[in-house]
C-alpha cells in the first residue's frame, strides 16, 4: 500500500525494511526484533525525524502487514516490495513516487538502530559541501568486516566501487572499510541507473551498491563519509549481533543519564530503556528495571530489585525499594514504597507511606481501575486495595486490611480487618 505522495522539494528518506533476516533464525520480521524494548525500525524512524525529515518511505515485504501494524501511528508512506530481489530492487519500487523528486534522497536500512542524528547530519553536510557529487555513502572501519560490502578506493583515495562479500576476492575481503548502507543522492541521476543493475550470478539479486560503480563509470563523483565510531552504523543480522546492539544501546543510555547527574550504582546490573527520563541527584541501585516511558524526578531513590513499568512517574524525593513494582502509577513527592509491593494504575499523593506487601488489585478480570491514595495517608503492611477505591488524606489502613471495591476511606479515618471497617474508638470508662 502506498500513501498519498508528499509535495516535491527538500529531503525524502527511503528506509529499506523488507527482508526476513534469515540469519536471525526467527519467523519475526527482522526490523521488529527489539533493542532495549523497542523494535529496531523504531529507532531508525526516530533518528530520521530528529534531523527534520518528514517525508519518509518504508519499503516492506516479508510480513509487511505486521510491520505496518506495529507502526500504524507513524506518519510514513508504506511501499510494498512484493518479491525480495535485493536492495537495488527494493529502492526501485519507490521510483514511481520519487524519480521526479526535486531534492535529495536519504537511503538507509531498518536494521541499523544505533545510527545517530549526528552521523546523519555529517553525511548530509559531506554531500552538500561538494555540489558536483552525485552520491555520498556512509562508510566505517571494522576489525571484522565479514558480511559487509567493501569500499574500494583508488590511489588518490577516491571511491571506485563497493563490492559485496559474496562477490569479493580474497584480497578484497581483507579491506576493513565497509559500506554501512546509507546513501544521499540526486534522484534524477540515480533512479534511471537502477534500470541498468544486473542480477548477481550467485543469488540473482540486484545490489544497490552496484550504483556506485555505475556512477563512477559515467564520470560522476561519489563521496564517502567515514563514521568515527563503527558501532553506530552496524546492521543487525544475527542473534549475537542483537545482543551486542542491546549492550551498546544500554551503554548509551547509561552515559546519557550519568551526564545528567544521575547516579547508577552498578550499570552492568541495571536495565533502563531509552524512553526513561531521570532527574539529577537520583540514585539507582542494582537490579532495577525501568521499561517504556517512565519519568523519575530529582533526588529520588530507586532499587535495588525495583521494577518501574510504562506510564510510571516518581515525583521529586520519592522512594521505591526492593521487590516493588509500579505500573502506570504516580508516586508523589516524599512518598515511599520500599518493600515487596505492587502498585498498578495508582495515584499516590505526597508524604504517603506504602507498607511492605501492599497490593493494589487493579484488574477484575474484565477491566482495570484506578486507586487513589491522598496526601499523608499511611498504608499498613499487607494491605490489599481493590480498585476502584480512594484512601483519603491522612487516612490509615491497618496491617492486612482488605479495602473492598468502592469502599472509600474518609480523610483521617483508620480502617482494619477483612473486609476493612472503620476502627471503633474505645469508650472511656
Amino acid at each position: 500500500m502506498v500513501s498519498t505522495l508528499p509535495r516535491p522539494g527538500g529531503v525524502a528518506t527511503v528506509i529499506l525494511a523488507a527482508g526476513k533476516g534469515t540469519r536471525m533464525y526467527s519467523d519475526r520480521p527482522k526490523v521488529l526484533h527489539e533493542i532495549c524494548g523497542k523494535p529496531m525500525l523504531g529507532y531508525v524512524l526516530q533518528q530520521v525525524r530528529d534531523i527534520g525529515v518528514n517525508q519518509i518511505y518504508v519499503v516492506i515485504g516479508y510480513q509487511g502487514d505486521k510491520v505496518q501494524k506495529t507502526f500504524k501511528n507513524e506518519p510514513v508512506f508504506w511501499v510494498n516490495q512484493g518479491e525480495q530481489r535485493g536492495t537495488g530492487h527494493a529502492l526501485s519500487v519507490t521510483a514511481p513516487m520519487l524519480s521526479g523528486f526535486e531534492g535529495s534522497i536519504l537511503v538507509l536500512y531498518g536494521d541499523t538502530p544505533l545510527i545517530t542524528t549526528d552521523i546523519l547530519k555529517k553525511l548530509f553536510e559531506t554531500h552538500q559541501a561538494q555540489p558536483e557529487t552525485a552520491a555520498t555513502i556512509l562508510t566505517c572501519q571494522l576489525d571484522n568486516p565479514f558480511g559487509y560490502g567493501r569500499v574500494l578506493r583508488d590511489d588518490h583515495g577516491q571511491i571506485q566501487t563497493v563490492i559485496e562479500e559474496v562477490e569479493a576476492t580474497d584480497d578484497q575481503k581483507k579491506i576493513k572499510e565497509v559500506n554501512a548502507g546509507f546513501y544521499v543522492f540526486d534522484p534524477g541521476i540515480v533512479y534511471p541507473l537502477l534500470k541498468e543493475l544486473k542480477p548477481q550470478p550467485k543469488n540473482g539479486e540486484y545490489y544497490l551498491t552496484d550504483i556506485v560503480g555505475l556512477l563512477i563509470n559515467r564520470g560522476k563523483r561519489v563521496a564517502g563519509y567515514l563514521a568515527p565510531e563503527p558501532g553506530v552504523c552496524l546492521g543487525i543480522n544475527s542473534p549475537a549481533e542483537l545482543i551486542n546492539a542491546n549492550r551498546l544501546m544500554r551503554q548509551r543510555v547509561t552515559e546519557h543519564l550519568l551526564s545528567q547527574g544521575v547516579t547508577i550504582i552498578d550499570p552492568a546490573n541495571t536495565y533502563i530503556e531509552p524512553d526513561v527520563t531521570i532527574g539529577r541527584d537520583t540514585v539507582i541501585y542494582p537490579f532495577t528495571v525501568m521499561r517504556g516511558k517512565v519519568t523519575v524526578g530529582k533526588n529520588c531513590s530507586v532499587g535495588p530489585f525495583s521494577h518501574l513499568r510504562e506510564g510510571t512517574v516518581l515525583e521529586d524525593y520519592a522512594r521505591v525499594g526492593n521487590f516493588t513494582e509500579l505500573k502506570k502509577t504516580l508516586l508523589g513527592e516524599h512518598s515511599k514504597a520500599n518493600h515487596l509491593s505492587y502498585l498498578g494504575d495508582t495515584v499516590v499523593g505526597e508524604e504517603v507511606n506504602i507498607g511492605a506487601g501492599t497490593i493494589t488489585a487493579n484488574y477484575d478480570g474484565k477491566s482495570k481501575y484506578q486507586t487513589f491514595i491522598e496526601d499523608r495517608a499511611s498504608i499498613g503492611s499487607g494491605t490489599i486495595l481493590i480498585a476502584p477505591v480512594k484512601i483519603g488524606k491522612g487516612a490509615t489502613t491497618g496491617a492486612g486490611a482488605v479495602v473492598s471495591k468502592g469502599q472509600h476511606v474518609k480523610d483521617g479515618e483508620t480502617v482494619v480487618g477483612i473486609p476493612a471497617e472503620p476502627l471503633k474508638k474505645k469508650k472511656k470508662k
